[in-house]
């Protein structure tokens, strides 16, 4: 099978990566957490001492994951690609995208005080549910019909929006744009949503616009309204 455009793009971002000064901030910053990592300097030396320690490495790593630490988590989805990959092999019904997006959503949701054995296997095992659970939802996009209802609680909890814009402006593009900013969605994503949920477009005519299969726009519609939905205080700052 050969390697999809997203998996061309993270192979260029993880090369940029190992010369960037603040990731290798981070990769001390984690050896301070865990012996196993020390002497790490670039993030490719952190997932090569995955194998050695996997579930020490992991979950430091997901700790500042869960905290929306972009990088952890980016390097997490590194230290998983491989499996990533292979599951996506074997599977005629999702492309990688789709497993890389419901990983991503599975980083970021880690319990990390809950779960700390096994820590690759739980999150190989629940990222195949998860596209399996998305992959024949009922509705043509199975989101909220207006995302900007995620940040409803700034408002005083008052429920659902309406006409899309809650008291004080804030609206889909405000959501997105702090989103985009703070690192919970990839600009791709960004616009996906922005498709879906400021202009309107159903799951059919997102899917044309951005060269996706319908059941591919709701999987990752679902997938990041659930990780936006855990930042909903951040999410509210632009209003």
């Amino acid at each position: 099978m050969g390697r999809t455009a997203v998996l061309g793009r993270m192979d260029r971002e993880w090369a940029r990566l190992q010369e960037d000064a603040d990731a290798a901030a981070a990769c001390a910053r984690w050896a301070t957490r865990s012996v196993v990592l020390s002497g790490c300097r670039r993030p490719q030396d952190v997932v090569d001492r995955v194998r050695a320690a996997p579930d020490e490495v992991l979950l430091v790593l997901l700790e500042d994951a869960v905290r929306g630490g972009a990088l952890a988590g980016r390097v997490v989805l590194q230290a998983m690609l491989p499996k990533v990959v292979l599951m996506a092999s074997l599977d005629a019904a999702a492309e990688v995208d789709d497993y890389l997006t419901a990983l991503w959503c599975e980083v970021a949701a880690y319990p990390v005080r809950r779960r700390r054995s096994s820590v690759a296997a739980n999150l190989a095992l629940d990222t195949l549910k998860s596209v399996r659970r998305e992959r024949c939802p009922p509705h043509d996009v199975a989101t909220p019909p207006h995302l900007v209802v995620l940040a409803a609680d700034r408002h005083g909890g008052r429920g659902p929006v309406e006409d899309g814009r809650p008291d004080g402006g804030l609206t889909a593009d405000v959501v997105l744009r702090q989103a985009h900013q703070h690192r919970l969605v990839d600009p791709r994503t960004r616009d996906l949503l922005r498709s879906v949920y400021a202009e309107g477009l159903s799951g059919e005519a997102a899917a044309q616009r951005h060269g996706l299969s319908p059941g591919a726009v709701r999987s990752r519609c679902s997938r990041a309204v659930r990780v936006l939905s855990r930042h909903r205080a951040l999410l509210a700052e632009g209003s």
